[in-house]
């Protein structure tokens, strides 16, 4: 099923086409993913399960009208009311299987990791995002773990999945509801602004920092997923670039990250200004210098760091 088609889900029962597993691949922000496996071609999938509201249904519908984008994970069917033995109603996602797992956890297991490589995923992950606000929709969960990859072989595709968050931007600052992962958090969601896509461009830089350092630039020293201290360095867009894992990296990342950090939305670059970036563009050029990321992702501190970075708050405060 082509998700250029008009976004109709299936009322047919889903195990009349696949059969659904008890592998658990993960847990997204709004829903479990299972294993299932087509009937007749024997083809694995991955199976969302939503409880069919409102907002499942607009995640159903983002993910599938932005399928055909290479660098986004995509849907391939989509099932309401369906039998799941249960008196609940439930939206059943149908999506391909990212058999290469999180973006950090490959990097964990990379133990020549260059910025040449750390380059080519931030161009991935931007086409992704160029893709999205180029139609008007802010992801709103950037984040490793919603970053996946086709297979373990090289040459092997990163992917954006996990549209829970995700909405369209009708005008600019139109966005109002606080959600968001800790780390990745911009100034303009600590303090309860209206903002709009630029939040998408601030989680790209954590995400490139992380990438080229194996540390987040902002993080709370105290065991909670986030800090009063780590908060108001979020807001002055206090963070610095230690030596001891930036000496080797080029000047021109370093000014990617200040520009992708910058505490005014309005004068963070957009996506499309990201893409032309050389730094970016020309990912193939950028040198292979070895970096230290994999080293620090082994350690008992970033065990401390995934903490925070896989939790996830949703304020009341505002309306969806």
């Amino acid at each position: 099923m082509s998700c250029s088609r008009p976004f109709v889900p299936k009322t047919s029962t889903i195990t009349s086409e696949y059969t659904i597993t008890n592998n658990v691949l993960g847990l997204g922000i709004t829903g479990k993913v299972m294993q299932c496996i087509h009937n007749e071609t024997g083809v694995q999938y991955a199976l969302k399960i939503l409880e069919d509201n409102q907002k499942s249904r607009r995640e159903a519908e983002i993910h599938w009208r932005v399928s055909d984008c290479p660098h986004i994970v995509k849907v391939v069917d989509v099932f309401e009311n369906t039998n799941l033995n249960t008196k609940k109603n439930y939206l059943l996602i149908v999506m391909e299987y990212m058999r290469g797992g999180e973006l950090f956890n490959k990097i964990k297991e990379n133990e020549n990791f260059t910025e040449s490589e750390a380059a080519k995923i931030v161009y991935q992950i931007s086409s992704a995002i160029a893709y999205l606000h180029e139609r008007n929709i802010a992801h709103r969960d950037l984040k490793p773990e919603n970053l996946l990859y086709t297979s373990n072989e090289d040459g092997a595709v990163l992917k954006l999945t996990d549209f829970g968050f995700a909405k369209e931007v009708i005008t600019k600052k139109s966005l109002q509801t606080p959600c968001y992962t800790p780390y990745y958090v911009p100034p303009e969601i600590l303090n309860f602004e209206r903002y709009d896509k630029s939040c998408d461009i601030w989680s790209l830089g954590i995400i490139t920092y992380i990438l080229l350092s194996g540390c987040p630039p902002f993080f709370s020293q105290n065991g909670q997923p986030i800090s009063p201290g780590m908060k108001s360095k979020i807001r002055a867009g206090k963070y610095d670039f230690p030596d001891a894992q930036w000496k080797s990296v080029s000047k021109s990342a370093k000014d990617l990250i200040k520009s992708l950090l910058l505490t005014e939305p309005d004068r963070r670059p957009t996506i499309r200004e990201v893409m032309n970036n050389h730094w970016v563009a020309q990912h193939n050029n950028v040198p292979n210098t070895p970096l230290g990321t994999n080293m620090f992702f082994t350690t008992k501190a970033w065990d401390q760091f995934r903490v925070g970075l896989i939790c996830c708050f949703k304020s009341t405060t505002y309306g969806a």
